[in-house]
C-alpha cells in the first residue's frame, strides 16, 4: 500500500517546521521557548498521526493505524533531534 503525495508532503512539511522552530525557540527557552516548542511537537505529532485517517481514505484501517504510529514515531524522533541540535536549555535554574 503506498501512500499519497500529499499526505507524504504534509506530513514532511510539519515535521520541518517544528525542527526549524526549534532553532527559534532555543533562544528563548527560558522564557517562553521550551513550552512552546514542548507543545509545537504535541501538536506535530498528533496531526501528523491523523493525516492518514483524514486523507488516505482508501486504505484499510490497519494499514492507516501502521502509518498513523510510523508518522507520530518520526515526528517525536525529530522532535527530540530538533531539542539537541538546537540546543534547548531544559533547566536553566536550580533554585
Amino acid at each position: 500500500m503506498a501512500l499519497h503525495t500529499s499526505t507524504l508532503v504534509t506530513a514532511a512539511l510539519l515535521i520541518l517546521g517544528m525542527f526549524g522552530f526549534a532553532f527559534v525557540a532555543a533562544p528563548h527557552s527560558c522564557e517562553w521557548g521550551l513550552k512552546a516548542y514542548v507543545l509545537t511537537g504535541i501538536a506535530v505529532a498528533l496531526a501528523v498521526a491523523a493525516l492518514p485517517w483524514l486523507l488516505e481514505t482508501q486504505a484499510t484501517p490497519g494499514w492507516r493505524a501502521l502509518f498513523s504510529v510510523v508518522f507520530m514515531g518520526v515526528a517525536v524522533a525529530v522532535w527530540i533531534g530538533g531539542l539537541f541540535a538546537a540546543n534547548v536549555r531544559l533547566m536553566c535554574r536550580l533554585f
